[in-house]
């Protein structure tokens, strides 16, 4: 029946992180004492018996403080004896269901700040470009605090990714000056700082044996971009912020996939393996444990451990499998890879102020908690799986490296990096109790304080969309807006001034939903996301202006529709554009099987006015184009399948799919889908088949559309970003830059980059 059950919730564990519910102290261990319900045992105690309390399943909630640890020592015999406990026939238990799979933040309103610099004096012609007058930039959660983003400007430059490579692009001529071949990967995301670009990839590690993120810094001061470091770090890149031209890059590793556990073959040999899986975990070093980092430059080549013991957390109360690791990096400066920091727990949601990082997780389910095979528990687990709480950890970041300053956690769970905001010295979070397609789910704005190294719940209110799912929260300044939906779209106002007694205002219920709030003014937000009938189907795209002068009664007093389209804004909020001083909203649109671009609105006087389309189609463009060397049978030794030896082989011979071998700096073919995968060019090696420092591509014909995926305003001008598939652009794909002219919409010119 158990193992039933974990299939059964698998799917909507995905979104799920980590808690637990076993407190263990140690000898050198100093910190908070994690709150009621945990360990009793002193901070600092040298004793190494802890008070382990027993718990019936409704009572695995917690307070999560974090500890830190005086030497290494110290932290290995923490790490032994927590994870000891935890290891089973099977390794880990049930880790590979139950932690988070990948991962999927405001001071004042930004709104205001945005108005008052649209407001500004023009700059004179030899001074620099102005964001948010003569040019935007990221759209990000909070005033002061950048984003990484796949595509960055100046306002006199654009730096983008394409086919592997870091494109420089001129606005003024409107043509790229200079790239960069940059490490192999995928997710790829940027900062600038002046003449400084710091590069994020994930990648995988050169040993193949997991995940790891690479840094790299990249002098763009001349028309060719020189890349001066690399870091090479374990782990899977979360998020990052940059605050004052210092980036915080986040990262999780999953330390479990580094032990040689051993499997039973069958029920009487799990005692056996149980007791060799034991035993790897007790013969462990701190090298299996925490991430390791491989730093290179021009005249050299270190490697260590990334994180000093000193900077190692762990949750009083065992939060999950996985290392959440914080990095500062200068991004016009020396990479430092001792300027980290660590938490024993997986994070999946980021979310920072100006001076503060915050890294939430939802808290781990022990499911030996509830019973065995034989005596599951269901109602016990169902009970519980609808109380998870979330575990919030903040970090300091108003000094040059990222320090850990307090936990705590609150009952629910979070969507995204929206759910939290901190202001005058309170984090406000939105969590939903329950199932949330459950008839009883329940949302709430929780107000948590600084107690020492405690964040504690000052106030909350809830009763906010029961039954429903959370689409997307925004704050500004003392004020919440709350959208929930299942059939219908209750948008909610939400007094915060008084964080000690948070209270509803107002509710609107209208068809559809917004999965992305924006503040524009005072008084107006506008909603972007989804039209649906009274049964709740979604029927396209919507964008709604509400009126929220009167926070008692919240008016939706304009609507834009697009039958059939969808946005991903709500995944992705860096796609939204707005741009005060025009009073114009771009984002990208596709309307199933008619058409895909970005479409431009104007909101002004109460109204939503379509302005006017843009796209990425190219009228005779010519299927099959590339720059790469096509390979073909003619370059095989035999067209024979029964001698074929490799994959590579069969992929040639057919007669459907192109195989590309590429120099550095070439990729794709137009009207088709490319793939790259490494074993492709060990076996293309193997066979004869390359030429210098070739890859291998296998395309295929596409049908997807020419999406557009981001928007910016240099002066004038509306430049897009944009390229030919489906999904996230991850800067692998070959990209387009069209050049648009910001009142017609006129095209004048487009970049094949």
């Amino acid at each position: 029946m158990r193992k039933t059950l974990i299939l059964a919730f698998s799917f909507l564990l995905i979104a799920a992180s980590c808690g637990g519910d076993s407190p263990r102290g140690g000898p050198g261990i100093s910190g908070s004492d994690g709150g009621a319900g945990a360990s009793t045992e002193a901070p600092g105690s040298t004793d190494g018996d802890s008070t382990v309390i027993d718990l019936e399943p409704e009572d695995v909630v917690l307070t999560a403080g974090l500890v830190r640890f005086d030497d290494c020592d110290t932290l290995l015999d923490h790490l032994h004896t927590e994870y000891s406990a935890r290891v089973g026939p099977w390794g880990f238990d049930q880790g590979g269901w139950f932690g988070p799979v990948g991962a999927r933040l405001e001071s004042d309103d930004m709104a205001v700040a945005e108005e008052a610099m649209a407001a500004a004096e023009p700059a004179a012609p030899s001074a620099a470009p102005v964001e948010g007058v003569d040019f935007s930039g990221t759209n990000v959660q909070e005033a002061g605090v950048d984003e990484a983003d796949i595509v960055k400007t100046d306002g006199n430059r654009i730096f983008t990714l394409s086919s592997g490579q870091l494109v420089v692009v001129d606005a003024a001529s409107r043509r790229a000056v200079g790239s960069v071949a940059v490490a192999d990967g995928w997710g790829r995301e940027l900062f600038i700082d002046g003449d400084g670009l710091l590069l994020i990839t994930r990648s995988h590690s050169e040993s193949g044996d997991g995940s790891e993120t690479v840094l790299q810094r990249i002098d763009v001061s001349g028309d060719a971009p020189r890349i001066i470091e690399t870091l090479n770090v374990q782990g899977n890149y979360i998020s990052a912020r940059s605050v004052g031209g210092t980036a915080r890059v986040i990262m999780r590793y999953d330390p479990q996939w580094n032990f040689p556990f051993v499997f039973p073959q069958n029920d009487s040999a799990e005692d056996v393996a149980e007791a060799a899986n034991r035993a790897a975990v007790l013969n462990s070093t701190l090298d299996d444990w925490l991430p390791h980092y491989t730093f290179g430059s021009a005249d050299s080549s270190t490697g260590s451990l990334m994180v000093p013991c000193d900077d190692v957390h762990a949750p009083s109360v065992f939060s999950g499998f996985g290392v959440t690791t914080v990095i500062s990096v200068p991004i016009s400066g020396d990479f430092d890879p001792s300027s980290s920091t660590a938490v024993m727990a997986p994070g999946d949601t980021v979310y920072a102020s100006t001076g503060s990082l915050y890294v939430a997780t939802t808290r781990w389910l022990d499911p030996d908690e509830f019973g065995g095979e034989e005596d599951w528990d269901e109602d016990a687990w169902r009970e519980t799986w609808q109380e998870r709480r979330t575990s919030v950890h903040r970090f300091d970041i108003s000094g040059d490296a990222a320090a850990y300053a307090s936990s705590g956690e609150v009952l629910g769970v979070i969507r995204n990096q929206f759910s939290l905001s901190e202001h005058n010295g309170y984090l406000r979070v939105v969590t939903t109790v329950g199932d949330p397609w459950g008839e009883e789910s329940e949302s709430h704005v929780r107000v948590l304080s600084t107690d020492g190294d405690v964040l504690m719940e000052v106030g909350s209110v809830g009763d906010i969309g029961r039954g429903e799912n959370v689409q997307s929260v925004r704050f500004v300044g003392d004020i919440g807006y709350v959208v929930t939906f299942r059939q219908i779209d209750p948008f909610y106002t939400i007094d915060l001034s008084d964080p000690t007694d948070p209270r509803i205002l107002g509710e609107l219920k209208i068809p559809g939903f917004s999965s992305y709030l924006h503040p524009i003014s005072d008084t107006l937000v506008l909603g972007v996301g989804s039209d649906a009938d009274e049964e709740g189907r979604v029927t396209g795209a919507k964008v709604s202006l509400f009126d929220v002068s009167d926070l008692t009664e919240p008016l939706e007093v304009a609507v834009w529709t697009a039958p059939d389209g969808w946005n991903d804004i709500g995944w992705d909020h860096r796609a939204f554009l707005w741009w005060a001083p025009e009073e114009l909203a771009v984002m990208p649109v596709t309307v199933w099987n008619e058409w895909s671009g970005a479409v431009v609105l104007r909101v002004a006087d109460g109204t939503i006015t379509e302005v006017g389309r843009v796209d990425h189609e190219i009228a005779g463009e010519e299927p099959g184009r590339t720059d790469c060397r096509e390979l073909t049978t003619a370059d095989l030794d035999s067209t024979d399948e029964r001698d074929f030896t490799t994959e590579l082989e069969y992929e040639i011979s057919y007669d459907y799919a192109a195989v590309l071998a590429c120099e550095p700096g070439e990729a794709g073919m137009t009207g088709f889908e490319c793939y790259t995968q490494p074993f492709f060019v060990d076996e293309a090696e193997s066979l004869g088949l390359l030429r210098g420092e070739e890859s291998i591509s296998i395309c295929w014909p596409s049908d997807s559309p020419n999406v557009i995926v981001r928007s910016i305003v240099i002066s004038d001008e509306l430049w897009t970003l944009g390229f030919k598939g489906w999904g996230s652009f991850d800067g692998q794909s070959p990209a387009r830059l069209h050049v648009n002219d910001l009142q017609s919409l006129v095209r004048l010119a487009a970049l094949e980059l």
